[in-house]
């Protein structure tokens, strides 16, 4: 799904027409609507920024553990499904005072994104969530195998009275009943491989305090030059922590302009909230083709 280069202007004007419409529109039916915003970063550019709104977290430092937070309410209508069958899974945000949300302040190219994570790491999922006009959304579940998990969403409402949009993270518990028996999380390493590619991480992580990554990508020992945009940067980073899944997500900077051709790791910052392991999940999509490498990070 390659498209053509999306300057910062091009982009942000983009959302300006999004936001125009929601706002027109009162709702949207497809939270996935704007999943084909992406454009390529191209050899001899200098560092890619990409482009948003002004939008700051709800709860800075949260980890995502709650199904509450700022009075907006992740409500799934079931927590449990069939170990090994796909089915729609469905869920409402409240907002404060109890009313079903169905305006939405666009957020990474999308009005939601949402999250499966084994709740001891060894399965990671980014799915795509559709709203229809009451504020149901729904999601196509895969099928599972039998263990703990938990569900994530990650949203801007517009309604913040400090005049920016603000950010959620909130989650639920879902359980697939049958015998599971947990996956060990791998010891910590700084490179990891997906679909031929290798990944080598860099930066130092803090507990508590936003930590500058890098991500080089190299296939055949050579680096890769092009990248098709995934939500809104290069590459998509989320992580969890072993132990209880608590969340934190990076926010992609673009690309550093390192290297011979002036492009060079995907760069993004995160928050951890908590020392210890974490694994951190890092997509990023090449010539149409969506990529997933899991590293695991120690945070002191």
């Amino acid at each position: 799904m390659p498209a053509p280069v999306f300057r910062t202007l091009a982009a942000a004007a983009a959302a300006a027409v999004l936001a125009a419409t929601l706002a027109a529109c009162g709702h949207s039916s497809n939270a996935g609507g704007m999943g084909d915003m992406k454009g390529m970063d191209m050899p001899g550019m200098d560092e890619q920024q990409p482009s948003a709104p002004a939008i700051a977290a709800a709860a800075a430092s949260d980890n995502g553990l709650h199904g509450v937070v700022g009075g907006y309410s992740y409500a799934a209508d079931s927590s449990t499904l069939v170990a090994g069958s796909a089915a729609p899974f469905t869920f409402h945000i409240t907002a404060p005072g109890g009313k079903t949300v169905t305006r939405f302040q666009p957020y990474e190219g999308q009005l939601l994104v949402f999250y499966l994570v084994r709740t001891d790491l060894a399965d990671f999922q980014r799915l795509t969530a559709s709203m229809r006009a009451d504020g149901t959304w729904t999601v196509p579940m895969p099928a599972l195998a039998a263990g703990s998990y938990r569900t994530y969403i990650t949203f801007a409402a517009p309604d913040s009275s400090a005049g920016t949009p603000l950010s959620y993270s909130l989650s639920q518990p879902l359980t697939v009943p049958g015998a599971a028996a947990a996956v060990p999380v791998p010891a910590a390493a700084a490179t990891a491989t997906a679909d031929g590619y290798t990944l080598r991480l860099t930066g130092s992580p803090h507990r508590g305090a936003e930590t500058d990554l890098g991500v080089a990508v190299t296939k055949n020992g050579q680096p890769v030059q092009q990248f098709d945009r995934l939500l809104d940067g290069y590459a998509h980073l989320t992580a969890f922590h072993s132990g209880d899944a608590a969340f934190a997500r990076a926010l992609s900077t673009g690309r550093s302009a390192g290297g011979s051709s002036g492009a060079g790791a995907l760069t993004a910052t995160i928050l951890f909230p908590e020392t210890g392991a974490w694994r951190l999940f890092v997509e990023f999509e090449t010539s149409g083709a969506e990529h997933v490498a899991a590293f695991t990070v120690q945070v002191p």
